[in-house]
């Protein structure tokens, strides 16, 4: 048995005899899943695990900017530790000694958390958010920060403390928001998996421009405590971020679960095993009020879905089940309102952050608490259509963005399939997803004629996790894409740089 596991991952990348082996620079390639095989079996160590992350970190960050803090001896220091474990056969679950980094809107103690922001430039938490402290309990290797838009505000990444983040795929265009630092971290293998964060989009969005798989869960689905105040009510949940559906799935089952101090995560349905196909109905969604949509995207996305059709399930297409420009409205109720709850409490504050956040501020501070109790009111009218709707259908199939990456200058893509676009023609098929708390999937499709990646969303019902990991493993054992990569990843575009 030994031998042919030998053979296998010699033509990996991987050399050696005997019980032990030889880590060389092309174990990059695997997957966490595999890299939790050879933690468990001995045969790699963390420590040897954590310096490949290391080398690539060195080798992509400084053309990237993806990781923005990095915590090297609290790193070196942890995968120590999991060394012990490992060689006394007591590892704490499969992520214990892979490295991970985590999105810089969350706290870490005792490690820089800026929110992307001058505001919070020199702040270090003294507690970790309760998915951090899962992660560690787990054994993680918790590498550092990456790179998010000022107070995780955009879909592009980049702020005035950092700078811009680049995408792996095309160094001239952004690779989306907020999580941009994490999707370029995970697309060139500076660690196998991320946790980013998703208040409109903020992780499915940037999983679809570089590549990879990104989970927006249920509200509550993963528990929060001690992290920055919600900006847009509770939009926002914690993200798993991974290149293929079974590491995404293995970070969500370590980050996922009650705790009573969220009290939402106390309400969530009990996770049921995912049906057969042919009793599933998926609407599949290409269009919302006639907003423009990339014609790549669009057939890219529909071609994708004809190959979910031919697993069994039956896939039909249909009208979108949400009010897009109510949920705009109240979107922009929400963020301008927890923008102003954050930059009130700073003396100053108008000097100190970007443009966009000065004005989302700004504007903020003009709305009365009447208007925010009638945005509260509209979305549970919203909420109450979108789980009426649900009864004609199981799964909702749409494009994770109605575009593919634009230039780095831009805060948008200037048009859409020819057409003016505006701050939020990109996200048409996402942030109504955070306001009815739902759980979606982004997974890659067929990339665009230039290469650039595009990605398909998954929408299930309230506390179908499970469901989704089901539709979208079944449909990347068909369509597999864990063997993309940007050139950069294979240094094949370093050498244009200066």
């Amino acid at each position: 048995m030994f031998e042919t596991r030998q053979r296998h991952d010699v033509a990996r990348g991987i050399t050696g005899s005997g019980g032990r082996i030889e880590v060389t620079e092309e174990m990059w390639r695997k997957t966490a899943c595999e890299f939790s095989e050879l933690l468990n079996d001995g045969t790699v160590s963390p420590s040897e695990l954590l310096e490949l992350c290391l080398a690539r970190h060195a080798r992509y960050n400084p053309v990237l900017n993806a990781i923005v803090t990095l915590s090297l001896d609290e790193a070196r220091a942890a995968a120590r530790v999991a060394d012990s474990r490992q060689r006394e056969g007591k590892r704490l679950s499969a992520i214990d000694g892979i490295p991970i980094t985590i999105k810089d809107n969350l706290y870490a103690r005792g490690m820089r958390a800026t929110w992307g922001s001058r505001l919070f430039a020199d702040f270090v938490p003294t507690h970790d958010d309760i998915c951090v402290e899962r992660l560690r309990a787990a054994g993680a290797v918790v590498l550092g920060k990456t790179n998010t838009p000022e107070l995780a505000m955009a879909g592009y990444t980049d702020n005035l403390l950092f700078g811009p983040t680049r995408n792996p795929w095309n160094l001239e265009l952004i690779p989306g928001g907020s999580s941009g630092g994490a999707t370029a971290s995970v697309a060139t293998a500076m660690t196998p998996f991320a946790v980013g964060t998703d208040a409109g989009g903020s992780i499915r969005t940037p999983a679809s421009y570089t590549g990879l798989v990104g989970l927006r869960p249920s509200n509550g689905r993963i528990p929060r405590r001690h992290g920055f105040p919600p900006i847009a009510h509770d939009f926002q949940v914690i993200a798993p971020l991974a290149r293929t559906v079974a590491d995404a799935k293995l970070l969500y089952e370590v980050l996922a679960g009650p705790d009573p101090r969220d009290p939402a995560s106390l309400r969530l349905p009990v996770e049921t095993p995912a049906r057969m196909p042919s009793a599933l109905c998926i609407r599949v969604v290409t269009d919302v009020n006639g907003e423009p949509v990339d014609a790549e995207v669009r057939a890219s996305v529909r071609a994708a879905a004809s190959v979910v059709a031919d697993l069994g399930y039956q896939v039909e297409e249909g009208p979108a089940p949400y009010d897009l420009e109510g949920v705009r409205a109240i979107y922009s109720t929400f963020a301008a309102a927890g923008a102003a709850r954050v930059l009130e409490r700073f003396d100053g504050w108008r000097g100190n952050v970007s443009e966009n956040i000065a004005v989302m501020g700004a504007t903020g501070l003009q709305i009365s608490a009447t208007q925010y109790v009638n945005a509260l009111d509209r979305l549970t009218g919203i909420r109450a259509d979108v789980s009426a709707a649900w009864r004609d259908f199981d799964v909702l199939l749409t494009p994770t963005a109605a575009t593919l990456p634009w230039p780095l200058q831009q805060s948008h893509p200037a048009t859409i399939d020819g057409r003016p676009a505006h701050p939020r023609s990109a996200s048409i098929f996402t942030t109504w997803v955070n306001a009815v708390g739902h759980p979606a999937i982004s997974v890659p499709v067929t990339p665009s004629a230039s290469g650039l990646p595009i990605g398909m969303q998954l929408v299930g019902r309230f506390g179908a996790e499970a469901l989704l990991f089901d539709i979208a493993a079944r449909f990347e054992a068909v369509r597999p894409w864990a063997d993309r990569w940007p050139a950069i990843a294979t240094d094949a575009i370093l050498a244009d740089r200066p």
